[in-house]
């Protein structure tokens, strides 16, 4: 099996390999795949039709992921992986498992691993509905936000990212680097910056990639954009959503545009994990998600007497 880190050159292969996924968990996209690859330190290899996910932990150790809930031998390619791991000589560990494959593993291998769940990674997943048409009293807020965006902005306009707009899509998504890429102490925010170059770069190959994009017109400019492509066949993942700040009711506006006039067959928007940051976790609770998608990970139950659990734990 031959690990490799993916670009966009793989995307055919890396979409043939998850065209049957029903694992709502946003890392199995293809765009995903490609794009946070070298940032997550990520190789992918297929194995039977199915594809593998390998990070690199900064110690050296790996951890594996993959989707045993469609794969047509899920047993066997967990062996697959179990043996691969003691090949290369690696504790064997896996991340974004879900509780039905939690479930299958412990009734293969009882008492032989341990799970844990960290908040920090659990997806928000959201009905198309909900966000489409943000009824009810406990979403009252995010009208009010839309109402004075609206009476503030009268010639706005909804735009699908296409060839025509795509250049100032581009020019939308660099200014607002340059307007979010310092901290409150005028420190870089590296992680800002590399966000925004994907935006472009998704921008650019949306349609290699298979995504589709969103935008909004004021003023005769781009003030908010958004990208994100298929998950299943009932969950849409959005992987972007950038607005200016200081245009009150941009962020809600791009969101509930997007879903009203690209997302009406899904049933679902998956709009990813909020990595422990507070700001972004208030931002997500308030729309009220409709699942909490937990991803866990495995690990080995370590005997008491092994020096394992000390590796473990650093």
């Amino acid at each position: 099996m031959e690990f490799f880190v993916p670009s966009l050159m793989d995307i055919s292969k890396i979409k043939e390999a998850l065209k049957n996924n029903q694992k709502r968990c946003c890392e199995m996209s293809p765009a995903n795949t490609v794009l946070w690859a070298k940032h997550y330190n990520t190789e992918i290899a297929f194995w039977e039709g199915n594809i593998i996910f390998r990070s690199i932990l900064h110690d050296g150790r790996c951890s594996y992921a993959c989707n045993l809930l469609n794969a047509p031998k899920p047993r066997q390619l967990f062996d697959r992986l179990q043996k691969l791991a003691e090949e290369e000589k690696h504790v064997f560990m896996m991340h974004c498992i879900m509780e039905e494959e939690m479930k299958m593993i412990e009734e293969w291998y009882p008492d032989k691993y341990q799970f844990t769940f960290n908040r920090n990674d659990s997806d928000y997943i959201y009905t198309q509905e909900k966000l489409a048409s943000l009824a009810g009293k406990k979403l009252h807020g995010k009208r009010n936000h839309i109402h004075r965006f609206e009476e503030q902005n009268p010639d706005w306009t909804y735009e699908t990212i296409t060839d025509d707009n795509e250049e100032d899509c581009v020019k939308m998504a660099m200014q607002w680097c340059m307007k979010n890429c310092m901290d409150e102490e005028n420190k870089i925010e590296y992680d800002k910056i590399d966000e925004s170059k994907l935006v472009v770069y998704a921008i650019r190959h949306r349609e290699e990639f298979g995504m589709i994009g969103g935008a909004l017109r004021a003023g005769g400019k781009i003030i908010a954009v958004t990208l994100g492509e298929r998950l299943s066949d009932d969950t849409f993942v959005v992987h972007f959503e950038k607005a200016f700040s200081e245009i009150q009711g941009a962020y809600p506006m791009i969101n509930r545009e997007f879903v009203r006039h690209e997302l009406s067959e899904y049933t679902y928007v998956n709009r990813e994990e909020d990595l422990g940051m507070e700001g972004l976790r208030k931002a997500k609770m308030s729309y009220r998600p409709d699942i909490l998608l937990n991803k866990g990970i495995m690990l080995p139950l370590v005997p008491q007497d092994s020096g394992l659990r000390n590796a473990l734990s650093e």
